[in-house]
């Protein structure tokens, strides 16, 4: 648009707006399709019109949304605004997109990432003075609006367009239906999503939560609860706010075993509460149940011992049974799946079985170009890196040592990345296996660790994620106490000695013995791999 024309479209806004100053009446200068439109738009405040500055702090951390002069408004500023626009100013900003017939979608996508249900009915309305119907992906969107700045009248004549145009198909638009109506007293309508979704074979907790809270706040316990043991029968993990809502309701002395196997399916599921769900549950034992607890925040020691009660934790060590199951589940589904040829060959794959077969007694299995690479490529010195460990490891801790790489490794020269002289030293120290160039060693890494016994470690940064994910859920859990317990992270080299993370003493999940439950507890601090928690709760019984 010229820039002529946008100066006068501006000054035309504000001499309007300069005329309601003095009690002149204002002719809306668009032919609006209704009275609703046109109220909406000529009571719409003088500041957004002549472009005054104000902005407003929202609570929980959330950015200012300030006014912006309606001769500057662009794309990026839709969710900054605080009141509605006019038609005009959704026109204008349209004509500059770089991709019109996309802009509605994209404004209302912006829209729900921080809404303001005021500059969204807006849109809307500037959609309806165009003679046009708003396509689904806008409808989806305002919906979402609706729902979180609680406008259930609005949400419900959203709803009845998406039930006109036949798109109820969508897990996402269902989830957020199911959300808006339990809001309301027409909660159960959402019993018909779940059908549906159910029907769809996609039924995940978000579309069950927000039922069972409604249940359970409406006075209908007992179907809350068929609903929410359904959910976790399913495998699906409720949220802290779906946990707290059962808890609360479940109080009788009669009751305190449901909350009992609740807390029971968060350690089969290896799930940690957040920080507010273990307060629920402090409160729970200290308020709901018929025998005295008392709950503290607390940590565990490295020796794996309670700081509030003294109790030892369960260890990360399997019993022979659990480690079997897992050293063939690993060799069943990660060595020999149906995909191991995407990362090997068969040749490659029988030479390694042989290899490990044949010598099963090493103390640590080293993934090589991991620990090479743990410092990036900056100065380039990987065989130097890997050559610290490995001399570590043999030299000073009397370990035997198998050292996991690839081909590429042996090509050496006297003063690159990779020394002749450092791999040469590292074949007199420890066992060198190295696959082609193209396969993947970490099927190779854990087969080797778990085929050497339970004392067996090894050196790897790799979380593992892709290959826990090939085991079924049981077996998972079992990998993951086994990871925590066997599996080490160069973290740096200091005067020439690698330093190592240590492995856990203790399992991170909820455990419980006759007098005590101990609850890990997420508190929102970003951590990777296999860290876990270092927040407990402690609930100790009779004190």
């Amino acid at each position: 648009m010229p820039a002529a024309v946008v100066r006068f479209m501006c000054r035309q806004g504000y001499f309007l707006a300069r005329q309601r100053q003095r009690g002149i009446t204002q002719r809306c200068e668009v032919p609006f399709k209704s009275a609703v439109l046109a109220h909406r738009y000529c009571s719409s405040s003088v500041d957004s019109l002549i472009g005054k500055q104000a902005s407003s702090k929202r609570q929980d951390g959330q950015r200012k949304k300030t006014q912006i002069p309606s001769s500057s408004i662009n794309f990026s500023d839709i969710d900054a605004l605080d009141s509605s626009l006019t038609p005009e100013q959704w026109g204008m900003m349209k004509a500059q997109f770089r991709h019109p017939q996309d802009f509605e979608r994209k404004a209302m996508e912006r829209l729900v990432k921080n809404p303001n249900f005021r500059v969204a009915e807006s849109l809307m309305a500037y959609i309806e003075e165009e003679g046009r119907k708003p396509r689904y992906g806008v409808l989806f969107s305002y919906l979402a609006i609706c729902v979180r700045c609680e406008m259930y009248d609005e949400m419900f004549k959203v709803y009845a367009e998406l039930r006109r145009t036949g798109k109820m198909l969508d897990p996402n638009l269902l989830a957020t239906l199911i959300k808006g109506f339990c809001g309301t007293d027409r909660w159960k309508e959402s019993l018909e999503f779940l059908k549906i979704v159910k029907v769809l074979g996609k039924a995940y907790s978000r579309h069950y939560n927000h039922i069972i809270i409604a249940a359970v706040e409406h006075g209908e316990k007992q179907f809350g609860m068929s609903l929410f043991e359904e959910m976790m029968s399913a495998g699906l993990t409720p949220s802290d706010e779906c946990y707290g809502a059962v808890m609360r309701t479940l109080s009788l002395a009669e009751e305190e075993k449901r909350v009992y196997n609740l807390f029971e399916e968060m350690r089969n599921n290896g799930e940690h509460p957040s920080q507010t769900l273990a307060l629920h549950i402090k409160e729970w034992f200290e308020g709901k149940t018929s025998e005295k607890w008392t709950g503290t925040f607390t940590s565990i020691h490295a020796s794996g011992h309670c700081r509030a009660c003294g109790t030892r934790l369960e260890g990360t060590d399997l019993t022979d049974e659990e480690f079997h199951l897992l050293h063939d589940s690993v060799l069943r589904r990660v060595i020999h799946g149906k995909d191991i040829f995407r990362s090997t060959t068969p040749e490659e794959l029988k030479k390694f079985l042989d290899f490990i077969k044949d010598r099963n007694d090493y103390d640590v299995i080293v993934d090589g170009l991991n620990v090479a690479y743990a410092f990036g490529s900056k100065q380039k010195k990987y065989s130097r890196t890997l050559l610290k460990v490995v001399e570590h490891l043999v030299q000073q801790l009397g370990l035997c040592v198998l050292v996991l790489g690839r081909k590429h490794m042996k090509v050496t020269t006297a003063h690159g990345a990779w020394r002749r002289s450092d791999m040469d030293t590292i074949e007199s120290l420890a066992d060198l296996f190295l696959t082609d160039n193209v396969s993947k060693d970490d099927p190779y890494l854990l087969s080797a660790t778990l085929s050497c016994g339970p004392h067996a470690r090894f050196i790897s940064g790799d979380f593992m994620r892709d290959h826990k994910a090939l085991l079924d859920n049981f077996v998972q859990r079992l990998f993951l106490k086994w990871l925590r317990g066997h599996q080490m992270k160069l973290l740096s080299i200091s005067y020439g000695a690698p330093i190592f993370s240590d492995v856990h003493t203790f399992d991170i999940v909820v455990q419980r013995t006759q007098n005590t439950w101990h609850f890990p507890y997420d508190d929102g601090e970003p951590r990777q791999g296999l860290e876990g928690p270092d927040k407990w709760l402690c609930v100790r019984r009779g004190t």
